[in-house]
């Protein structure tokens, strides 16, 4: 089954509301393409904004959202916005180290720092995404064709037909999107050191750089995904890495993303995040309070009784040994070593998309409604006022 526009949408319908995609959340129909190279647009609330990930260099936190919205913690405690050379909506970040990180966003734009995140640079944006694109899939339907010139075994021409009438398709939208413009978003990111990053997106993007982004490469054939279904969550400890995605995707790899495994998924329905705890137990979460944990990378799970069946986004390990996920509605889960639940709600009742911890027991969430605060900073009757002043 092919990936439509429609399933797209219905992947940010799951993520957040549609108001908060309104900068740029037509994925058939828009071709302003104005936000790919207009510098981020300033605000005077900028911890107000939208914001969709957080991450750490090891000195700052910084946190990306809407509009190219990226905001980064001075020494002080502050959030300073920095500076960046395009406005669209930003759905990652991940730091190689303390200089060196990237970003990624709509319109399959990627973005780069090299001073901590002061300043972001795009490396890629939709319109070379589909340039690479359109010379890898027409590679493979010239080797294709090659080996049916050759090929005299019926059940083998069967296959190599059916992917070269796949590739063929493959080729198909991608013309079609060049007279509509670009529309494929990057939704993840993940920085392995300063020179390697991998990064994936809508309808089973999936690209490699090798040399610090000079030059990206698409790897979207490690992957067994015929159905071209999203790719929303990248993570990695070690070696071993690991993507979530769409229809409960689920894959593993062993040698640092060089060869890829699909596993059997504990969930069809849509996996949103994944992270590894302290023991490298892997939690993956997604549609309707679905959470799952495996101890042995992967091969089985464990369900979590989460106690709710709102959409749970992010994840992270305490120092503790706890795991804490944060979702729609203001929804955290605090799960202790004995997987037992306890469910917390933010009063803002805000969607959440990623957690850090700052300190033991203080959280720092992003989400709708920006930055929020663990133990949380304001009321519900505060939050529903400024939800209310907002309209």
């Amino acid at each position: 089954m092919r990936s439509s526009f429609a399933q797209f949408g219905l992947l940010l319908g799951a993520l957040f509301s549609t108001a908060v995609y309104a900068q740029d959340g037509n994925t058939t129909t828009n071709t302003d393409y104005e936000v790919i190279s207009a510098p981020a647009l300033s605000s005077d609330e900028i911890e107000r904004e939208v914001l969709i990930e957080i991450a750490s260099n090891g000195q700052q936190l910084v946190a990306v959202g809407a509009h190219g919205n990226v905001i980064r913690q001075d020494e002080s405690g502050s959030w300073i916005q920095a500076n960046v050379d395009s406005s669209v909506l930003i759905t990652s970040v991940d730091f190689a180290s303390e200089e060196k990180g990237w970003a990624t966003g709509h319109h399959g734009v990627i973005l780069t720092t090299e001073d901590g995140g002061q300043t972001w640079t795009r490396q890629l944006d939709g319109f070379q995404l589909m340039e690479l694109e359109k010379a890898f899939y027409q590679k493979k339907v010239a080797t294709l064709q090659e080996r049916l010139e050759t090929e005299e075994d019926k059940e083998v021409i069967s296959e190599l037909e059916w992917q070269l009438e796949e590739m063929q398709f493959q080729i198909s939208n991608i013309e079609v999107a060049e007279e509509e413009g670009p529309s494929k978003p990057f939704l993840d990111i993940l920085a392995v050191d300063e020179q390697t990053a991998f990064a994936i997106g809508a309808y089973g993007t999936f690209l490699k750089t090798s040399d610090g982004g000079a030059n990206w490469q698409v790897i979207s054939d490690k992957l067994e995904n015929p159905g071209g279904y999203h790719l929303n969550a990248i993570i990695a400890r070690n070696s071993d890495f690991f993507i979530v995605g769409e229809a409960g995707l689920l894959f593993s790899s062993e040698n640092s993303g060089e060869d890829w495994t699909r596993l059997e998924s504990p969930y069809r329905g849509s996996l949103f995040g994944a992270h590894l705890d302290n023991a490298n137990n892997l939690w993956v979460y997604g549609l309707r309070g679905n959470a799952y944990v495996s101890e042995d990378k992967g091969q089985s799970f464990e369900q979590i009784e989460t106690g709710t069946r709102v959409n749970l986004s992010a994840g992270v390990a305490t120092d503790s040994g706890e795991q804490l996920i944060v979702g729609h509605s203001g929804t955290i889960l605090k799960v202790d070593a004995a997987l037992n639940v306890e469910l917390l709600r933010h009063p803002s009742g805000s969607v959440m998309t990623d957690i850090v911890v700052v300190n033991d027991g203080e959280w720092l969430m992003t989400g709708r409604s920006g930055l929020l605060h663990w133990p949380a900073k304001v009321t519900e009757e505060e939050a529903l006022a400024s939800q209310q002043g907002a309209q």
